[in-house]
């Protein structure tokens, strides 16, 4: 674990005990890194979550994975959006990627769609392109990420349909780390909806923040899709509900996230939405 602790120099920085974090340039995206212990051809094994974004980013990853000595026994992608459906080939391109089932099946029937929003933005070379999306449902999300030779941190994945359908969060009891994915961000506020079908509604994203509550309280480090780790994961939850409560209320919020142009018009379109409900 120590050439882990090392890393902090470079883009992937610790946040945990055997868990680092990489921020994308673009929307504040996280990939993270679970290292355990090493794995049958001798490195250390690990789990990677979300990795994101740009083509020269992935890149990036592999290179930083090469200097870590770990080798990816697994992936996982919290949710079928495409930007955390992102996979290159140099991570390893026999491994298992999961991620639950609604989210599975999503990203399958829907991976034209999704793969079109991608490409809309950014161009990626064509083994990117035919990695995208591939992912398997996860057979037991209470039995965690499979790991078959045992090398993993023990995992639970944690479901809900907050944000969009089968949204999988990450919880690693063993340095109290939670990775949920676009849910609890500093960056974003409460997205309810799902670019990819007519919108949920905020009562399942509610259910979705009462899923995750025991685990927020549970957890040391929260690593949220996009925007900062922290560890005050209650103010994150506290941060959402009250907002929510407030859009709900139709009451005025001076919740920061406002800020940004993007989240006011999210806000705007969470307002509209609630009106014609």
């Amino acid at each position: 674990m120590g050439s882990v602790q090392a890393m902090t120099t470079r883009a992937f920085r610790s946040v945990a005990d055997g868990v680092l974090v990489r921020t994308s340039r673009r929307a504040g995206t996280t990939t993270t890194l679970v290292v355990g212990r090493d794995g049958p051809g001798g490195a250390a094994a690990a789990l990677l979550v979300d990795p994101a974004w740009e083509a020269g980013e992935l890149l990036a990853i592999a290179d930083e994975l090469g200097a870590l000595g770990v080798q990816v026994s697994a992936g996982f992608a919290t949710h079928a959006h495409h930007d955390h459906l992102l996979w290159h080939p140099r991570f390893g391109s026999g491994v298992a990627r999961w991620a639950t089932a609604k989210a599975a099946h999503a990203a399958a029937a829907r991976r034209a769609e999704l793969l079109g929003g991608l490409t809309a933005e950014l161009d990626y070379p064509d083994e990117v392109v035919d990695a995208f999306a591939r992912v398997t449902a996860l057979p037991d999300p209470l039995a965690g990420i499979p790991d078959p030779d045992g090398v993993l941190p023990p995992t639970e994945v944690v479901v809900h349909d907050g944000h969009a359908p089968g949204h999988g969060a990450v919880w690693i009891p063993g340095p109290g780390v939670l990775l949920v994915g676009d849910m609890l961000s500093d960056a974003e506020l409460p997205l309810p909806f799902d670019p990819m079908s007519a919108g949920s509604d905020v009562g399942t994203y509610l259910d979705g923040l009462d899923r995750l509550a025991p685990y927020v309280t549970w957890a040391s480090v929260l690593v949220p899709g996009h925007g900062a780790p922290t560890r005050s994961p209650l103010q994150r939850l506290d941060a959402d509900r009250r907002y929510l409560d407030a859009v709900l209320a139709g009451r005025p919020t001076d919740d920061p996230r406002l800020a940004d142009p993007a989240m006011a018009a999210e806000h705007e379109r969470l307002r509209a939405f609630l009106a014609a409900g």
